[in-house]
């Protein structure tokens, strides 16, 4: 990468980070919705039940398979494509794949804390959950907190770095949007045209003749 593309690379805002994330999430709950009707089969075959840990080890090996292959191969999702965001190594280049297993581990955990206060206020409102759960308005306050620290520690950091970044040693950036746009074609002159030298203008036939005849 050369010096000049370098210094347009800056550090991703975090809302534009959320809004990739967003767009991603829609993606892999598609995926997981379909991983979790095909494996119904191999649950009724195998005697587990539905949502149990063979459905949860298959929702994470999708989830890893689908960021991973992005992130180890350009480092961009097609929701960080949409908004021009790259992950990469501190060092740049793409992450590898146990980089990429640390990172998706460690980002299900924040997102899970990000989520954790909306659940806690479903569960609120259902007299059932509240009776199951009677501790999920304490666990949705002490993850808000952790929510809040990590994005006040992220507006800080000069890199925008949030804990599954600092954990896998990786950075998130912004990519400028087309810095070197293409030159525009010349046009070739016709190469018919006559020069505007008098010595290297051609001829004309009938001058030609008339020196033969002389």
């Amino acid at each position: 990468m050369s010096d000049s593309l370098s210094q347009l690379i800056v550090p991703a805002p975090i809302w534009r980070r959320f809004a990739a994330s967003i767009y991603d999430g829609l993606l892999l709950l598609g995926l997981w919705m379909v991983t979790l009707l095909l494996s119904l089969p191999l649950n009724r075959l195998l005697a587990q039940p539905p949502g149990g840990p063979l459905s949860r080890a298959l929702l994470f090996v999708v989830g890893l398979g689908f960021f991973a292959w992005f992130w180890t191969r350009g480092g961009q999702t097609l929701g960080m494509r949409a908004w021009r965001l790259q992950v990469r190594r501190e060092l740049g280049g793409s992450l590898r794949l146990p980089i990429a297993a640390v990172r998706y581990t460690a980002m299900l955990i924040f997102w899970g804390l990000v989520l954790t206060p909306i659940a806690a206020r479903l569960i609120g409102r259902s007299a059932s959950l509240s009776e199951r759960l009677p501790h999920a308005g304490a666990a949705a306050t002490v993850a808000g907190i952790v929510v809040v620290l990590s994005l006040i520690a992220a507006r800080l950091d000069g890199r925008r770095r949030l804990p599954h970044d600092w954990i896998a040693g990786s950075e998130v950036v912004h990519l400028p949007m087309n810095p070197f746009p293409a030159e525009k074609p010349v046009r070739v002159a016709n190469r018919e045209r006559v020069s505007d030298q008098p010595g290297d203008a051609p001829e004309p036939e009938s001058r030609r003749r008339g020196k033969r005849r002389k």
